[in-house]
């Protein structure tokens, strides 16, 4: 079983009437085991823009939408679990999206734009945050057992990592408004 570094893996939202902590590993146990590495790669996207959105008080979870570049189970599962997007209908995907596109040949954008409170920022996944070994792996058809086997360690390993450094350290951050 990994386990996940404490402190630097908390979200604040605002709930109805409290701040709201969430974990990391409760985000996790929600998903499941599929996509970890990109659940931990959201969430710490969620965390960049609510630190660069809303740094004065936590934001209310109807404040946030999200149009993501990336439609896997990881993202869509951290931007639901934090800030309940999908169920509000303030979640899309946008395959078109031009930045951090680090899988060639196939379409999807490592980039998500997040706006909280009719600010909107842009996190573009930067090209050296996740090895190379992670996209050949994952976009491999008909991957044997043992390369299944070496993706789901890699995906943990990759939580781990960017789970443990600097949440802003993963990506190119624009603010559009």
């Amino acid at each position: 079983m990994t386990t996940f570094p404490p402190v630097s893996s908390v979200i604040t939202i605002q709930g109805e009437e409290e701040p709201i902590a969430i974990g990391f590993s409760a985000v996790a146990a929600y998903h499941g085991q599929a996509a970890l590495a990109m659940l931990a790669v959201t969430f710490q996207a969620l965390k960049t823009a609510i630190a660069l959105l809303s740094p004065e008080a936590p934001p209310r979870r109807d404040d946030i939408s999200i149009v993501s570049g990336h439609p896997g189970p990881g993202v869509r599962d951290a931007f639901e679990f934090v800030a309940r997007a999908v169920t509000r209908g303030a979640y899309a995907v946008d395959r078109s999206l031009p930045e951090a596109r680090l899988a060639p040949g196939f379409d999807i954008s490592y980039s998500f734009r997040i706006t909280i409170g009719g600010r909107t920022a842009e996190l573009a996944l930067r090209s050296d945050a996740l090895p190379e070994r992670f996209f050949s792996l994952n976009f491999t058809p008909d991957r044997s057992t043992d390369e299944n086997a070496e993706l789901s360690r890699l995906k943990r390993a990759i939580a781990a990592d960017v789970l443990a450094g600097p949440a802003h350290a993963l990506f190119d951050v624009r603010i559009v408004s």
